[in-house]
């Protein structure tokens, strides 16, 4: 019996060892993808995500090196990053820093990016670009109901090199909540002639205890643009009571704040696990025991 054990307990630590000398043999193949963000308070923000697919099968690169590069070969090195768990990197940037990456020439803002080749993963290049928009928001009130903010969008045009008013630009409105953005008006809101737009907000948003709210203006994800997002914080909130449900312990709340209920099924779920693998560690030694004493 002790024989058995041994040559069985042998086979796997080679199957084990064979397993990981290939693996470490074998780099995936990661895929790059970035999105360009144009925040209006003067800051710009490109999101790079790193991972592998095999078949319908997505993992992150975590601990990818990702850099950023201002030129097409890769030769001027901007910043360098370690990906994230979820294989993400964000390049945040200054109005004066993203000059680096402008190009006159095609009146483009273009990003490079490359997932540097080590032990685990190939080397990736991708880029992203956008012409430059703006927007531009002014809100009004009439009385105590009638609540309008208007979005006024400004794009760069090819053909006469200059900022034009754009025209039936697609935007959208939202107030910020804690984990997504609230829509307003319709799904989709046209610029007009003049490029602008004009949306009503209700009045029975919730807002903070001094009834403030973030509401948010973008231009999501175009083709030539690419996002560029107005936020502004406005007074026509109803105020909160009470404390807010964020620092409760709640479904809506923080992940130290998760309910006593969910806290202790986890736990228990978790306790239940490691207990049956010591279980089973010990119930080998037990055989192995068992067998020597023969």
């Amino acid at each position: 019996m002790r024989n058995i054990t041994i040559k069985l307990m042998f086979v796997l630590m080679s199957v084990l060892i064979a397993g990981n000398t290939v693996t470490a043999q074998e780099k995936a193949s990661p895929k790059l993808r970035l999105s360009y963000i144009k925040h209006m308070d003067g800051t710009y923000e490109v999101k790079a995500l790193a991972f592998t697919k095999k078949g319908k099968v997505i993992e992150p690169c975590a601990g990818a090196g990702i850099s950023f590069y201002t030129d097409a070969d890769y030769t001027k090195l901007f910043k360098k990053f370690e990906a994230n768990d979820r294989g993400q990197a964000t390049l945040l940037i200054s109005d004066a820093e993203a000059k680096a990456f402008y190009d006159s020439s095609s009146a483009r803002y273009t990003f490079y990016a490359r997932i540097l080749e080590d032990s685990k993963y190939e080397s990736q290049d991708a880029d992203v670009s956008a012409m430059n928009a703006t927007i531009d928001v002014t809100i009004t009130q009439e009385g105590d109901s009638v609540k309008l903010m208007k979005a006024s969008v400004m794009i760069y045009d090819e053909a006469t090199k200059k900022m034009i008013p754009g025209v039936k630009i697609p935007l959208k409105f939202s107030v910020k909540r804690a984990l997504c953005l609230l829509p307003v008006g319709e799904d989709i809101n046209y610029t007009d002639e003049q490029g602008s737009v004009e949306v009503t907000f209700p009045n029975d948003i919730p807002g903070d205890k001094d009834g403030n709210f973030t509401a948010v203006v973008k231009l999501d994800e175009d083709e030539n643009y690419g996002t560029v997002q107005y936020e502004k914080s406005i007074k026509w909130g109803t105020p909160s009571e009470g404390e807010n449900p964020i620092a409760l312990r709640s479904l809506v709340g923080a992940r130290d704040n998760a309910p006593w209920f969910m806290v202790i099924i986890i736990n228990a779920i978790l306790i239940g696990i490691w207990g049956y693998l010591c279980y089973i560690v010990y119930s080998l030694f037990r055989i192995n025991k068992l067998g020597g004493a023969k």
